[in-house]
């Protein structure tokens, strides 16, 4: 079966008997991308223009469950005892997957740093200290803004431990998707409209940085928990690092169904 390396160049995958052939897919609003783009769909409902990134590596017989827990039927996430909703559970366990894909938080560094703050912040970021800096900004240390992230995404690290402990196939986290350009934002500034307005968008090499951060704390909770932490697509990312506005969903925050395309490419390399 043939795919493309993303310069466009052909490539041969040599697929064998144990390649996955089935996916459970849990999460939230994140998880909408992919669920069109499994269904080979568009968010509009029609068919795509052109197949989508992980068309060609697609195999009869595959299937992928998805659980959106933005269904009341999942809510709260955990029973008092700290496990999983009865009903969640329920659907782990009948899913009997062979890979388990976590989709789970991803908008917590969006919800601290997408609008602009008065006064402006930054900070040096810990991977990349050579990232310029805004002079007429407040400088504060990374350390400061990791415990705010990580006291934000506990919940979902904690579901993602849930889900290590009783899944019976392999589990794997998808990065959330990169920030947006500022010029798409605008266009389509839901759900931070008033704000924006009020305040602007912050800098996109804020909004990235801290993109990085928020990722960097999940690549350390996978690598804790024995998860497989898989990253954004590069092919999806401008040279800048933000998505690449033919990925952009109509909102603030979200990939489209392009972009989804895109991650299960991913999800399905990493199954073969």
């Amino acid at each position: 079966m043939r795919a493309q390396l993303p310069d466009g160049t052909p490539r041969v995958l040599c697929y064998t008997d144990t390649m996955a052939q089935s996916f459970f897919l849990m999460g939230r609003s994140h998880l909408t991308a992919l669920w069109y783009a499994w269904h080979n769909q568009t968010e509009a409902g029609g068919p795509p223009a052109s197949p989508y990134a992980h068309a060609p590596l697609m195999r009869a017989g595959m299937k992928a469950i998805f659980l959106q827990l933005e269904s009341g039927r999942y809510e709260p996430l955990f029973e008092p005892d700290g496990r999983f909703h009865a009903a969640v559970a329920q659907s782990i366990a009948e899913a009997k997957a062979e890979v388990y894909v976590s989709v789970l938080g991803g908008n917590d560094h969006s919800m601290i740093g997408l609008v602009a703050h008065r006064p402006a912040f930054d900070f040096v970021l810990p991977e990349a200290p050579d990232l310029p800096l805004d002079d007429g900004a407040q400088l504060l240390p990374a350390g400061l803004l990791e415990d705010e992230l990580s006291r934000r995404i506990a919940p979902h690290v904690a579901a993602l431990a849930q889900l290590q402990g009783c899944a019976p196939g392999r589990v794997v986290h998808m990065e959330s998707p990169p920030p947006l350009p500022e010029a798409h934002i605008r266009r389509h500034p839901v759900p931070f409209a008033d704000d924006i307005a009020a305040l602007g968008v912050a800098p996109a090499l804020l909004r990235y940085k801290l993109w990085r951060l928020h990722s960097g704390l999940y690549r350390a909770a996978c690598a804790r928990l024995g998860i497989a932490f898989l990253p954004s697509p590069p092919v999806m990312r401008d040279e800048s690092g933000m998505m690449h506005p033919s990925g952009c969903h109509p909102d603030a925050t979200h990939g489209n169904a392009l972009y989804g395309g895109h991650v299960l490419k991913a999800l399905l390399e990493f199954a073969a």
